[in-house]
């Protein structure tokens, strides 16, 4: 009798761990703050942050910063070097520099950090759902994710950007259709190891649901990769955006973006003698970039827990 009472005892006992669990209850309250000291710490991300807010708060404050519209077009003060009314000069057709990079760093930001995102979203949902699972959903996931993966981006974008026409939603929904394939594989690739965890047993044991074991429990010890393929990603959908726009397939060049600003300096003479045109807006381009991967790399380092 005294064996079934211990028993029973321990059985009540895990019931409630696995209620608590599934209700949320089980959290480390100086986990956060443990994981925000250690993200301070790092250098790089801290001073990445610096930048990258800088960068986004001046595009989200333009209308503040600059008093000129981008699209605003003066044809008696074209290809104007800085001044004191315009910063950065003027472009061919007498457009605001300046104010071009702040409102087009609005688009490029969306577009490159929409697709990223949308594709980590894709990505991390049915990878970890497949590689944890495996069998026939994990196989059909597979082949899908082939099949996107083996056509070329650029046909597709041409393809899609033919049929759907040219519009920034447009070319965020190409993006994450042709890019979602590469961290779908990437999770899934990490779940396939760690769902043979012996810690990943003993919540089946517990009797868990699948949904919880996958993105709780699995999830958070696969996501370091993810975090620096995401920032990665950003940067080339950045780069792509600014190739499309080259092709005439991209963003309508009246909207501004740092790929169509780029564009507007593709011929040798204007990267000679009109450099306001290009570098001004490849700094920024090349600083946010690395802001970003710098923010990336620390989030990955504080969310690994190999390091102390």
């Amino acid at each position: 009798m005294a064996t079934k009472a211990s028993i029973r005892r321990m059985n009540n006992k895990f019931d409630k761990i696995r209620q608590q669990e599934e209700a949320g209850l089980l959290k480390n309250k100086k986990q956060g703050n443990r994981t925000l000291r250690k993200l301070l710490k790092n250098q790089l991300a801290v001073t990445g942050a610096i930048i990258f807010l800088i960068i986004l708060l001046a595009c989200i404050f333009a209308p503040i910063l600059t008093p000129y519209s981008p699209k605003a077009v003066d044809m008696g003060n074209i290809l104007s070097g800085p001044t004191k009314e315009h910063w950065l000069g003027t472009d061919k057709i007498g457009r605001d520099v300046f104010s071009r990079i702040l409102y087009g760093g609005r688009m490029s930001i969306a577009i490159g950090f929409g697709s990223a995102l949308g594709c980590a979203l894709i990505g991390i949902i049915l990878g970890c759902y497949a590689g944890y699972k495996g069998g026939i959903i994990d196989s059909i996931f597979v082949r899908i994710s082939e099949v996107f993966m083996s056509i070329p981006r650029l046909i597709l974008v041409m393809m899609l950007a033919a049929i759907m026409g040219q519009s920034a939603g447009n070319i965020v929904l190409i993006f994450v259709l042709s890019g979602w394939g590469s961290s779908f594989r990437m999770v899934r690739s990490k779940v396939l190891s760690i769902r043979e965890e012996e810690y990943v047993q003993s919540l089946e044991v517990f009797g868990l649901s699948t949904p919880i074991i996958c993105y709780k429990h699995i999830l958070p010890n696969a996501l370091s990769p993810t975090i620096v393929n995401v920032t990665l990603s950003t940067a080339m959908f950045i780069l792509d955006e600014a190739a499309l726009s080259f092709l005439g397939l991209g963003v309508p060049l009246e909207v501004p973006t740092w790929g169509n600003i780029l564009n507007a300096a593709q011929d040798l003479f204007t990267l000679q003698n009109n450099w306001w045109l290009w570098l001004p807006t490849g700094i920024v381009v090349s600083l946010f970039v690395m802001s970003i991967n710098f923010i990336g790399d620390g989030i990955r380092d504080t969310a690994d827990p190999t390091q102390i």
